[in-house]
């Protein structure tokens, strides 16, 4: 028999027509691919913290999170941008023992003029009501009534007297960078209010990240996180948790996002803490939306655009949301992208786009400058090559014999070689990898480059070694124009 069989025997005599069904090689595409937003949830969520669960909606994530929870917040934010990828949160629970971040609005003085006082918190507008003639304690009775009405904002809001004291939501660090002002847009404060404002702070205890290995389990591929805390301890837990996924033998790694708020000194002493290949964090600067839904809108910019294609240049790509009031000069963002730092572009309107995302990984174990994971993009794409490396092992030589070389073998007997082996990743490469789908490059470097061998101690296992000449993002064009002002004589 030169054919080899799973199910028809060949001690076979009883007539019949016997035929098998293998739909081993005949699989085309892959899986839709998933994000997990990681953040805080509030008591009145019914999500247990500490366990995943998918989003069906932005409602659902009210539900199960709270309404005016980060992780709430956050799927809003995602959702606005990226309707394909499936969602999941991994909610936390605040510490028990930290502390809430409050701020103050004081009315320093009674308005004169009917209007509209047009208070922004975390970026988003609460229109107040004025009436000329209120005195100082009703203009504070008023702003607190309205904030307290928006049940999806990060704070709540007490008037006593003429202050309006807000307190964030949630224990921990994240409410020091909610940001509080007024007009936002150029509005106009009532004429004679005076109004002054005592920025958020004092916030402390973050929630601790716990095993994560445990806690994400091995059920699902999460190809993209969000963390909507990016606290020193977290940031560190989720690398270690990226390496390890990324290794084999899991082999199922992700890229993490998260976004930084405060100034350019600020951004650098953040940026310069950390040297992490699977982890990206926008530089925000001093701008009205919250770095964990910052966190939302970036993930959610780049990660469709990452599953469609790694390594396609992400630059433009719209952070919807986003608000930009200032950002960094050319010379602060360009040495921001050497301490780890993403960064953005704005628009005269606010509107805010990205310029260049990169990882937060900068040198190697001995300290020497090292840019082999700078674009997000180099993890993505190397990852993507080896799933489409395994799925076709997988799919072509599982349930096959073993030998170093053909030897004559009668056809349609299944007996990998060294030979197919290096067949498969050299076609693999050219035809899928480079030409189907414009990811890698210089074939005949390849080529010239892999190594196949079986191994010398165990004949069941073959090893390879292979060079791929991966493509790079487009961001920069360099020319130099030397003109002249006459046609130059022959």
């Amino acid at each position: 028999m030169t054919v080899s069989f799973d199910w028809i025997p060949q001690a076979l005599r009883y007539p019949g027509a016997y035929i098998e069904i293998d739909g081993s090689a005949a699989g085309l595409g892959g899986d839709i691919g998933a994000v997990l937003i990681v953040g805080q949830k509030l008591a009145s969520g019914t999500a247990p913290a500490g366990e995943i669960t998918m989003v069906a909606s932005v409602q659902d994530a009210k539900t199960k999170a709270g309404a005016g929870s980060m992780l709430a917040k956050m799927v809003e934010r995602y959702r606005a941008i990226d309707p394909s990828l499936d969602v999941y949160m991994l909610p936390y629970a605040d510490l028990v023992a930290g502390v809430q971040a409050t701020g103050t609005l004081t009315v320093s003085a009674a308005p004169t003029a009917s209007g509209t006082l047009a208070v922004y918190i975390g970026g988003t507008l609460v229109p107040v009501g004025i009436t000329s003639g209120q005195t100082v304690a009703q203009v504070a009775t008023a702003i607190a009534a309205a904030i307290t009405a928006n049940t999806d904002l990060p704070v709540t809001a007490a008037a006593a007297a003429a202050v309006v004291t807000l307190t964030a939501r949630h224990k921990g660090t994240c409410g020091n960078g909610i940001d509080l002002r007024t007009n936002l847009y150029g509005e106009a404060t009532p004429a004679g209010l005076g109004l002054t404002i005592a920025a958020m702070a004092s916030g402390a205890g973050d929630p601790v990240p716990g095993n994560l290995t445990a806690l994400l389990g091995t059920r699902y591929w999460f190809n993209y996180v969000v963390l909507g805390n990016n606290d020193a301890v977290t940031l560190a837990a989720w690398h270690t948790e990226s390496q390890m996924r990324y290794r084999p033998p899991v082999q199922q790694g992700f890229r993490a996002f998260t976004a930084h708020r405060g100034d350019f000194a600020a951004a650098v002493a953040f940026g310069g803490a950390a040297n992490y290949e699977h982890i990206s964090c926008l530089s925000l600067g001093v701008n009205p939306v919250s770095h964990w839904e910052a966190a939302a809108i970036v993930a959610a910019a780049a990660a469709p655009k990452l599953r469609n294609n790694p390594v396609e240049s992400l630059e433009g790509r719209p952070l919807t949301g986003l608000i930009g009031v200032s950002y960094h000069d050319w010379t602060q963002a360009n040495s921001l992208l050497y301490k780890g730092m993403s960064v953005l572009q704005m628009t005269r309107d606010g509107s805010c786009s990205i310029k260049r995302l990169v990882s937060m990984y900068q040198y190697r174990p001995d300290g020497s400058t090292d840019d082999a994971y700078l674009d997000i993009n180099t993890a993505e794409v190397m990852e993507r090559i080896r799933y489409e490396q395994r799925i076709g092992a997988i799919q072509r030589f599982t349930g096959t014999a073993a030998a170093k070389n053909n030897e004559g073998y009668r056809p349609g007997l299944r007996i990998t070689t060294e030979d197919s082996v290096r067949a498969y990743l050299l076609g693999l490469y050219e035809n899928v990898l480079m030409r189907e789908r414009g990811w890698v490059q210089a074939y005949d470097y390849y080529k010239a480059n892999l190594v196949v061998e079986q191994d010398p101690s165990n004949p069941s296992r073959f090893n390879f070694l292979d060079k791929p000449v991966v493509l790079s993002p487009y961001y920069i064009l360099a020319g130099r124009a030397q003109f002249r002002k006459a046609v130059p004589q022959a």
